[in-house]
């Protein structure tokens, strides 16, 4: 389930941002504390949580659970006694008939969490046909359009540290829609609809061209910092994309090899020789490749060798498994092994501790993205955390 905290911009205008995050903390502190040993409760953002419950019977069972996290919101309290009246929209999703993969599970969750919230419920399982409805209820198609248009949309920057010198040496640019009146709008459900609609080219462009200025803005502080850009299936396999690099890099005079696109295994499986040629071409350009969520998808190692790319990225379940899991470890350890072995540069995403950090340098991994380092950041602060972080290596 997705549990979301309703509301935050009342909670911080009553008590102040600093107020409010600690707020929402105590919550996060209570919703661990009434989890069960096989259960995993995951900050998935600001005012966000992934809640996996596992071994539940039926929806009734669900429900409870529901219930018994809302309880946890309304009893947290101010530190002085006080209850701010905390409040949550909860969303439910059951594998696998609403999701057999983590993504489509997350997607299905966060859709009715939206639902719950729309139609005033609290807590909502989610519905194909209230989805579809919700679409049509809120008009997502025109107010995403609208949001291109008016500057709605921003990109948020997670840093990603170099293991071996501590530095951050790069950033993902990660797509944020805060909508006037629904409020934030989840990345899956917006770029799902954007794939859907046709929109997905102008979300890329504005995502590409945003963070080519942003680079260009932060030249004399950060001359080589590399920025990564997510690109979804429909993009891989058009080669469009490639007029829209040149045409961004040229525009904010950013040298292409300071921007990386991140693309999935599974995307790259739609029409493997098409995608091969546009990464070829992408390449070719100087921009450098990056094969994200590596491990979760079906491309085999026979293809591996033949993927135009420069990195891969170690999905987040396995990383933050690693610690307690020896199938997991043997993912991470192995999958090091074979990028290695193929000339690629190793992200682990998802790092959250320490020990997590210091494990993946024992194993030889190149770069780190996560909660430990930083959270993404607004492009406000990114430039300003990543001096600070210099400065504290000295």
């Amino acid at each position: 389930m997705i549990v979301r905290v309703r509301d935050v911009e009342r909670l911080c205008a009553s008590y102040g941002h600093v107020q409010a995050a600690a707020l929402i903390d105590k919550f996060h502190a209570g919703l661990n504390g009434i989890g069960r040993e096989n259960d995993a409760i995951e900050r998935i953002g600001d005012r966000k949580f992934a809640v996996l419950l596992n071994g539940l019977k039926n929806r009734g069972h669900a429900t409870l659970a529901a219930r018994k996290i809302e309880r946890v919101a309304r009893q947290t309290n101010c530190g002085d006694g006080a209850l701010p009246d905390l409040r949550t929209d909860i969303g439910i999703a059951l594998c696998p008939k609403q999701g057999g993969e983590p993504h489509e599970l997350l997607r299905s969750a966060e859709i009715a969490s939206l639902d719950g919230r729309h139609n005033k419920k609290g807590v909502c399982f989610f519905d194909e046909q209230s989805a579809r409805q919700l679409f049509d209820d809120w008009g997502l198609e025109q107010r995403l359009q609208a949001a291109l248009e008016s500057g709605d949309l921003s990109l948020h920057f997670q840093p990603k540290s170099c293991l071996s010198s501590g530095k951050i040496i790069g950033a993902e640019g990660l797509m944020r829609w805060y909508e006037p009146e629904l409020g934030p709008i989840a990345p899956d459900v917006f770029i799902d609809l954007a794939e859907s609609t046709g929109q997905i080219t102008e979300l890329t462009e504005f995502a590409i061209q945003t963070a080519c200025r942003r680079m260009s803005e932060w030249n004399e502080v950060l001359p080589d910092l590399r920025v990564a850009v997510n690109i979804t299936p429909s993009i891989v396999t058009s080669m469009d994309i490639i007029e829209v690099l040149e045409s961004a890099t040229k525009i904010w005079n950013v040298r292409t090899d300071r921007l990386t696109l991140e693309v999935t295994e599974n995307a790259l499986m739609e029409d493997r020789n098409l995608s091969h040629d546009v990464l070829t071409q992408i390449r070719e350009l100087g921009c450098h490749v990056s094969i994200d969520d590596f491990g979760t998808g079906y491309s085999s190692l026979a293809y591996l060798k033949e993927i135009p790319a420069d990195e891969i990225k170690i999905d987040r379940t396995f990383v933050m498994g690693m610690l307690n899991d020896a199938g997991d470890y043997k993912i991470v350890e192995h999958t090091i092994g074979i990028a290695k072995s193929f000339g690629l540069s190793v992200v682990a995403e998802g790092v959250e501790s320490e020990a997590m950090l210091s494990e993946l340098q024992i194993l030889g991994c190149d770069y780190a993205q996560g909660y430990y380092i930083s959270k993404a950041l607004p492009a406000e602060e990114f430039a300003d955390f990543c001096q600070r972080h210099t400065a504290s290596l000295k």
